[in-house]
């Protein structure tokens, strides 16, 4: 992600954080991040996984095209599937295996 691009999330992450209320240790405790890695996010010393920008986009009730420059969000949307797909996969896999035909 170019700086620009972490710049608006981390703004953003920051601004839906606060109309929340929260603290950076409260929206860590609740993410189960350290409220080092809410802080890092907020800085933009960091980006957050997409699996905890959708955490962040449930808690908040708000939509993770929210966090995100309009470039982006065909990459996020891509990925959100990708990883569908790996899980679906998975539980798959897990059923052929304890079915003993993998």
């Amino acid at each position: 992600m170019s700086n620009t691009k972490i710049t608006f999330l981390a703004k953003r992450l920051k601004q839906a954080r606060e109309d929340l209320g929260y603290s950076q240790k409260k929206m860590g405790e609740i993410l189960e991040l350290s409220d080092k890695a809410v802080s890092s996010y907020e800085v933009g010393r960091a980006a957050p996984s997409i699996e905890t920008l959708q955490e962040y986009s449930q808690m908040t009730h708000r939509p993770v095209s929210y966090f995100l420059d309009e470039s982006d969000q065909d990459n996020i949307d891509l990925q959100l599937k990708i990883n569908s797909i790996e899980r679906e996969l998975l539980e798959v896999k897990k059923l052929l295996e304890k079915k003993g035909n993998f």
